[in-house]
């Protein structure tokens, strides 16, 4: 149970990370080997601290007090996705960088990991396992970004990446949910 729920806190995290790989897919641009990599350890490491911080928090709070407290934000922070993305659903995206250079792939890293932050706090707080939740969020980063970059332009690819928001709001209340049984 450990593991599955620090998976799906892994990809509930990153899925923005596919529908980037989606854009740059659609515009039949790639996201090389080492652009993908600056990437998933900028993300990695955004993780791991917001984890670290997590961790200080709960020499603050007790644990059952704090294990119940997360999984009420995870389930609220899911419902927000969710509903936010139903109610905005027609508005405009923002284009996506034509070309991915290393440095602009450390600034993706930044903006694709700000929702780690959060979340990551709050994984740690729930009581997953750090170690396990940075292995996968480095692996689901590394192959959310290949796989969207590759599928862009496919119906599968388009769809995700449309209903980005619910798919990870629905991991997040999952997430949450499981947690409990942490």
């Amino acid at each position: 149970m450990p593991f599955l729920l620090a998976f799906l806190f892994s990809i509930s995290s990153n899925l923005d990370n596919f529908v980037i790989g989606v854009s740059y897919g659609l515009k039949e641009e790639t996201i090389g080997w080492s652009s993908n990599v600056i990437i998933s350890l900028i993300t990695t490491l955004i993780t791991y601290l917001s984890m670290a911080f997590g961790q200080y928090l709960l020499h603050w709070v007790p644990n059952t007090l704090a294990n119940i407290l997360g999984a009420v934000i995870f389930v609220a922070m899911g419902i927000w996705f969710i509903l936010s993305d139903v109610w905005h659903h027609n508005t405009d995206k923002p284009d996506q960088p034509d070309t991915m250079t290393w440095q602009r792939a450390i600034g993706v890293g930044f903006l694709l990991s700000v929702n780690n932050i959060g979340i990551g706090i709050l994984g740690s707080v729930a009581g997953l396992h750090i170690i396990t939740v940075l292995w996968l969020t480095f692996i689901t980063c590394l192959l959310l970004t290949y796989v969207g970059n590759n599928i862009g332009d496919h119906v599968i690819g388009r769809f995700i990446g449309q209903y980005n928001d619910r798919i990870s709001g629905g991991l997040l209340i999952l997430l949450g949910i499981g947690s409990l049984w942490l």
